[in-house]
């Protein structure tokens, strides 16, 4: 591992190397920057909030959902609320494809969402192995801030449904197996105080983006738009793209949905704005004299392997089969490794402490 963790890789991590490829092989000349100081980085945080009911009550479903059983319905049976439905959607508005609404065999639960009123209200009492066209106005908090308030239709190929049954929360059985004490309220207890670590971690990660998005103001480069294209390019063939290939989207359709991606302000400036954090980070690297150990290393392979259920054997022969992979998690380790270098220099503190 250590004859691994010498230098810096390539694009997405805090060292660049002078050229960065996507998958199609497009080269994209870096620019040179200079590091930024990391004097006077500070964030102060809002005070944690309090959970409410229908939170945690959904948090507990959510926990609870492995020991559910499942009825898969009849092309005969309906479709009502509580189901899941694995489908294939796609949305259109202004007669173009509306950007990031594409997925495909995707399982998803029936009932309101406030960012597609009536979507999903249209499945009810459907019957699931046909499509059905829906059209609805998009909300004004939708996230693509052209389309807002505008009418759309979706079109939703739903392959199969399934209706889930829950255990009687309060019997011994569920309790036993559900691992979070003897009685229903100690169960909801212990969810409650997983919640409150979660939110506590959560704000950590907000000082961070904070923290980097600090880090980003002071840094002055101008970014390539070839180097924003070819990184929405690559997201894009990771998710919609592959989608639209599995749809079978002819070309023009494909060269759509791409270019919607590539047109959206908001994914244009978020992808700038972590362009500019990663080659800050690089250059901190290289003026730090940063080096990444195999300590690094090895905690971003045992994380990933935990993520994937897998042993460290096992992730071990899977990096062995594919040489990408291990070049993934070398950038992964120098990225946390810079991002925990530039945190040690901030102050953090809680609003009202």
């Amino acid at each position: 591992m250590s004859s691994h963790a010498s230098s810096p890789q390539s694009f997405g991590v805090p060292r660049i190397s002078p050229t960065w490829r996507d998958e199609r092989s497009h080269p994209v000349v870096l620019p040179q920057v200079e590091a930024p100081s990391l004097e006077g980085l500070s964030v102060t945080l809002p005070t944690p909030q309090g959970f409410t009911a229908d939170q945690v009550q959904e948090r507990f479903l959510e926990l609870a959902r492995p020991h559910a059983t499942e009825h898969y319905r009849y092309p005969t049976e309906q479709i009502s609320w509580g189901d899941e439905v694995l489908v294939n959607i796609a949305g259109y508005s202004q007669g173009h494809l509306i950007p990031f609404s594409l997925h495909t065999d995707a399982w998803l639960p029936v009932r309101p969402d406030p960012m597609l009123p009536g979507l999903y209200e249209a499945l009810v009492g459907r019957s699931p192995g046909g499509g059905v066209v829906v059209e609805v106005t998009l909300p004004e908090e939708y996230p693509v801030e052209s389309l807002r308030g505008t009418p759309a239709r979706f079109v939703v190929q739903v392959q199969a449904a399934r209706e889930l049954k829950y255990p009687d929360f309060e019997s011994e059985d569920f309790l036993l197996a559900f691992g979070r004490g003897h009685t229903l309220q100690e169960a909801m207890r212990d969810i409650v105080r997983q919640m409150e670590d979660e939110a506590a971690q959560l704000l950590l990660v907000q000082a961070q983006q904070e923290v980097l998005n600090q880090l980003a103001a002071r840094t002055h480069v101008e970014i390539p738009t070839e180097l924003v294209d070819e990184e929405i390019r690559r997201r894009w063939s990771a998710s919609e793209g592959r989608s639209a290939g599995q749809l079978q989207f002819t070309g023009p359709e494909r060269e759509e949905s791409l270019n919607a991606w590539l047109k959206d302000a908001d994914t244009r400036a978020e992808v700038e704005h972590r362009l500019r954090i990663s080659l800050a980070l690089g250059a901190i690297c290289k003026r730090d004299g940063l080096t990444l150990t195999p300590q690094v290393v090895e905690k971003v392979l045992r994380d990933q392997a935990n993520a994937g259920g897998l042993t460290m054997e096992e992730m071990a022969a899977a990096l062995r089969a594919e040489p990408r992979n291990l070049a993934r998690i070398d950038q992964v380790a120098w990225h946390l490794m810079a991002v925990d270098h530039v945190m040690r220099q901030a102050k953090i503190q809680i609003e009202g402490r």
